[in-house]
């Protein structure tokens, strides 16, 4: 007698057809590889769009708009950890979020996330990785949401309006949202440390909604209903605004000389030394180590202009009197008065133009983004110039937003 052998139950397949993506995975579930699904049947994959990474989950067009920002606003991660380990590591941020985002929902809201994700950029996060957490919030919400991720620090990084500019171009079919109905949601306040609560890391979420324009809230504010009164800006841009048209100085005056000199810039990165020169000391030969990289090279072309009957400005930081004297003692030797510029402006400004010179696009640079460090090194070791130095004068220049090269330039500089 023949016996029959048991039939082996197969495994359903229930790949994606046509797709490379793994299998649609529930919040916290994994495949058999344990890689997180990037794209759910029915709905739009994800795309790229230079450094903004975009999904549609079936969100339809609106123009009542309820932006988020994600992390810490509404998840945090299930392990503790600052940085989630995993597209599952994660928990909604209070278990009111779902229920409060399905009742906007409800309320002909059209719920859309904006999210920085820097760390695409320097390898700390895998794309596959954000797409699959993205995934799983939309299994575990099950309500339409549009995410926005920006992926590198660029225009489109928020403060800057970059994601909001791109959404309403490309990802609502065209219907313009009304601001005074729309609102945006996200932790970076700007608030101090207290009892029971930690600083918070910046106030970039508050500033993106000022800069777009909508209703500011806190999680706290949205979802808990507690009433928050929210600090002062340290720093608002806007507030520069005050100043264009002004003097740099206070004063009406013409800033180069008919005879020879040798001006000397003291100040910070990001302080305007270099668009100083170029609104109002072109004529005069520039000595700036970006371009010459060395500081024998910076002496050499200082005392071939004096040599050559040229004045000279030395565009460098120049932050102490040991620095300075290197090219001091070139126009004492050379018999040329010699001025002192110190550039006395705000920390906060200096880190903000330092911050465009990647962020804005829309102008020319004379220097690249330097790190933080070396503004906050500046600082440290300034030692403001004297006449006893060997200048014929020291002259104090504060900055003075502006003029600017186009709308996109302006906008870019106050939005961000």
């Amino acid at each position: 007698m023949k016996v029959l052998k048991k039939a082996r139950k197969r495994k359903p397949n229930n790949d994606l057809k046509g797709s490379t993506a793994k299998r649609f995975m529930a919040s916290g579930e994994k495949s058999d590889q344990g890689k997180e699904e990037t794209k759910v049947k029915g709905l739009q994959t994800w795309k790229s769009d230079g450094s903004i990474l975009f999904a549609d989950f079936g969100a339809k067009s609106s123009d009542k708009v309820a932006g988020f920002d994600m992390d810490s606003t509404l998840i945090d991660t299930k392990s503790g950890a600052l940085f989630a380990k995993n597209a599952s590591d994660w928990k909604w941020w209070d278990e009111t979020v779902p229920n409060k985002l399905k009742e906007i929902y409800e309320d002909g809201y059209k719920i859309v996330i904006f999210s920085n994700q820097a760390g695409v950029e320097i390898n700390r996060v895998k794309p596959e990785t954000l797409k699959g957490k993205f995934t799983q919030l939309y299994s575990s919400l099950k309500i339409p949401f549009q995410a926005l991720c920006a992926t590198s620090k660029d225009e489109n990084r928020k403060p800057n309006t970059g994601m909001w500019k791109y959404f309403v171009q490309n990802c609502n079919n065209g219907v313009i949202p009304k601001k005074t109905k729309s609102l945006y949601c996200g932790d970076a306040a700007g608030r101090p440390k207290t009892k029971t609560k930690k600083k918070d890391f910046s106030d970039g979420d508050r500033k993106f909604a000022l800069n777009t324009g909508l209703t500011f809230y806190t999680p706290e504010m949205y979802f808990l209903g507690i009433k928050e009164r929210l600090p002062p800006l340290a720093f608002n841009v806007k507030k520069l605004k005050d100043l264009e048209g002004k003097s740099p100085t206070g004063e009406e005056e013409k800033y180069a000389k008919e005879e020879q000199e040798m001006i000397i810039f003291i100040g910070s990165p990001g302080a305007g030394k270099s668009t100083f020169w170029n609104n109002f000391l072109k004529d005069y030969v520039r000595v700036n180590n970006d371009t010459l990289k060395t500081k024998e090279k910076c002496m050499k072309v200082a005392r071939q202009a004096l040599e050559e009957g040229k004045s000279c400005v030395i565009d460098n930081t120049n932050p102490d009197a040991a620095t300075r004297s290197r090219y001091t003692s070139i126009a004492e030797e050379l018999k040329v008065p010699c001025r002192a510029f110190l550039f006395d402006i705000e920390k906060n400004i200096c880190m903000h133009n330092n911050d465009q010179r990647k962020v804005n696009s829309h102008r020319s640079h004379f220097s690249k983004k330097v790190s933080n460090v070396i503004i906050h090194t500046f600082f440290k070791r300034l030692e403001k110039p004297a006449e006893e130095e060997g200048f014929s004068e020291v002259k104090t220049i504060k900055f003075i937003p502006g003029p600017f090269e186009s709308t996109g330039d302006e906008e870019s500089y106050y939005n961000s």
